[in-house]
């Protein structure tokens, strides 16, 4: 598929009903139940928003992710989209997403048009309930500039790989202490797993099933 058909698709489908939660658990750990969301209480959850964007790099659609740094936190080394927790300066969660992509990739809002939106996801290990935005980069030409203290590395991954037929497989990962088995996108050497891993799952669906 090339960008410009990507684009299109892409622009027809976002004005369709979503596939949902039931595409996103298709890459939930193993285990994890469904999450009402309309059961949360918002007063105690933490509320957040990512941008799953992508970029035109030679003619094929890219998925821009990142790799988070180690640290004491449930998300230590696992890649993500650009994104982070609502402040209280943000209109929107829209807002909180170009901010955050932003801060961490240095891409300015001025350079995304933003496409919609996929389905809300609560990560119960975080207690994040998180709000995806569509984005593309609009000029071809885009740099990064990596904050060091959030970003690890920054990816590009064609998004053609992540709707292949082998794109998905299940591995024994280390989380927490525990050993557990995970459907995951293999990317290089790296694994794209978690809550990432369902957000792309609907957005695979999108794009793999007839409109």
């Amino acid at each position: 598929m090339t960008f410009q058909e990507f684009e299109e698709k892409l622009k027809k489908r976002i004005k369709l009903p979503l596939p949902g939660r039931e595409a996103q658990y298709k890459m939930a750990p193993l285990g994890r139940g469904q999450t009402d969301l309309e059961k949360l209480d918002e007063n105690k959850v933490k509320k957040a928003a990512v941008m799953a964007l992508f970029a035109n790099r030679d003619e094929k659609p890219n998925l821009i992710l990142t790799l988070r740094p180690q640290y004491q936190g449930v998300h230590s080394g696992q890649i993500s989209f650009p994104g982070g927790k609502r402040e209280e300066k943000d209109r929107n969660f829209m807002d909180t997403a170009l901010r955050e992509t932003y801060e961490e990739i240095g891409i300015s809002p001025s350079n995304i048009s933003v496409m919609g939106k996929i389905t809300s996801l609560y990560i119960p290990p975080s207690n994040f309930l998180v709000h995806p935005y569509l984005g593309i980069i609009n000029d071809k030409t885009y740099n990064f500039t990596r904050q060091k203290s959030e970003v690890e590395q920054i990816l590009q991954v064609n998004f053609n790989q992540l709707l292949s037929r082998g794109a998905i497989r299940e591995q024994e990962i280390s989380t927490r202490g525990f050993k557990i088995k995970v459907p995951v996108f293999p990317v290089g050497d790296k694994i794209i797993w978690g809550a990432t891993a369902m957000m792309i799952s609907e957005l695979r669906e999108m794009f793999t099933t007839e409109l």
